[in-house]
């Protein structure tokens, strides 16, 4: 037992864990700064702009998936055998792409009766804007753990989490002053990564581009699928049930999706050590899974003691969202093997396999909740989430993409 607990301490030593706890650390520092953010909207802004806002931001969270174009997946991926020569080129593109979806998006938007209070040039630029430096913050944030240099990112996410103390200093403008904080939370982490990552420069590398091109598109299709449900969810909600409702659900889905935030930095750090080469896959894998695990077990057990409690930090009407909390707890055990499934198909470069499980992933979810969120109200999109991925599961196995 002791040479068992010596070795594993040797190994917090390795890239592996090293990586796993600055992108837990992250994963915490961001959960902990988005629960601060809107407890702090909550209660200095009224319901219904939280509500409108809450959607710009999941917008502007979809645009930054949409303009990565899979690039943050082929960083990750092909960093071993480009090293710096991969940076220049995923900039490039993916500002570009995030000026003409932004844009377009914006413009969309113009026309929608929910955001017509807000609407104007100046919303457009700060839209935009907001869009691209997103894009970049992410780029650069991903740049850093392909590095194993996750220390980074996680000094990128503490800037970014100073974004509530804008909150106080905008409240005069409503939804605009809440958009704006988070976008200014951004713009600080983006310029510590410019300054503070070593070897960006910009520049296309043809030869990069080639070899990555066809994993960088299946991957930007399979993250589209991924997260477009999250981010399009709160303007469902906010069409079917109203600004109250989407708020109680965007403060509930938004604590729900970030407790898994240790589950989600094992299965990052595993990404990069599976592109280096990692040794003993399947004994790693499992210890992954089962420590994963055994913190969603403690973590069901405290929102069911404490998860009501949680939720009236925000203002005691959010513990209207009590229901929908517990069940996307629960669904966390069908996400997290479904998760790791698709990594290891990413190891492999079976992108056709992920971009399929993603997709149907994606039409499961957003189907069922909009099936079901007429009669269950905003509970109906945590019946989605578990059915979702409870059947996803059946179809796929881990022992069927080892």
């Amino acid at each position: 037992m002791r040479e068992i607990i010596r070795q594993e301490l040797k190994n917090f030593k390795s890239p592996l864990y090293r990586n796993s706890i600055y992108i837990s650390m992250t994963s915490l520092v961001t959960a902990i700064a988005g629960f601060l953010f809107w407890s702090v909207a909550a209660r200095l802004y009224p319901s219904s702009d939280v509500g409108v806002a809450s959607a710009i931001v999941s917008a502007i969270n979809l645009i930054f998936t949409v303009s990565m174009l899979g690039l943050n997946f082929a960083l990750i991926r092909f960093y071993p055998q480009y090293r710096e020569r991969a940076i220049g080129s995923s900039l490039i593109l993916a500002i570009i792409a995030s000026l003409v979806v932004s844009l377009a998006y914006g413009l969309i938007m113009k026309n929608s009766e929910s955001f017509s209070r807000v609407f104007s040039i100046e919303f457009l630029a700060m839209f935009v804007g907001f869009s691209v430096i997103g894009t970049a913050y992410n780029i650069i944030s991903t740049y850093a753990i392909a590095k194993r240099k996750a220390e980074h990112s996680f000094v990128q996410a503490i800037l970014f989490a100073l974004r509530f103390i804008f909150l106080f200093l905008l409240v005069s403008l409503g939804v605009l002053g809440i958009v704006g904080s988070f976008g200014l939370g951004l713009l600080l982490g983006l310029v510590y990564g410019m300054i503070f990552i070593d070897d960006i420069k910009l520049g296309i590398d043809k030869e990069y581009i080639r070899d990555s091109l066809r994993f960088s598109l299946g991957n930007y299709i399979a993250s589209i699928a991924n997260v477009a449900p999250n981010y399009l969810m709160p303007t469902i909600v906010l069409t079917m049930l109203g600004k109250e409702e989407a708020a109680y659900f965007y403060i509930t889905f938004a604590i729900g999706t970030l407790i898994l935030f240790v589950p989600n930095a094992i299965n990052t750090s595993f990404f990069v050590e599976g592109s280096h080469g990692l040794k003993d896959m399947k004994r790693t894998l499992k210890k992954a899974l089962i420590f994963s695990y055994v913190y969603l077990a403690v973590v069901t057990v405290f929102v069911w003691l404490f998860g009501e409690y949680v939720l009236r930090l925000f203002r005691p009407e959010y513990v209207n969202g009590f229901g929908l909390l517990k069940l996307m707890v629960i669904g966390g055990f069908f996400v997290v093997p479904v998760n790791f499934s698709i990594t290891i198909l990413n190891i492999q470069k079976r992108v056709r396999d992920v971009v399929m499980i993603n997709v149907l992933k994606a039409v499961l979810f957003l189907g069922l909740s909009y099936l079901l969120i007429p009669r269950f109200g905003i509970e109906g999109v945590g019946w989605g989430w578990i059915g979702g991925y409870g059947i996803l599961l059946i179809l796929t196995s881990l022992r069927e993409v080892m």
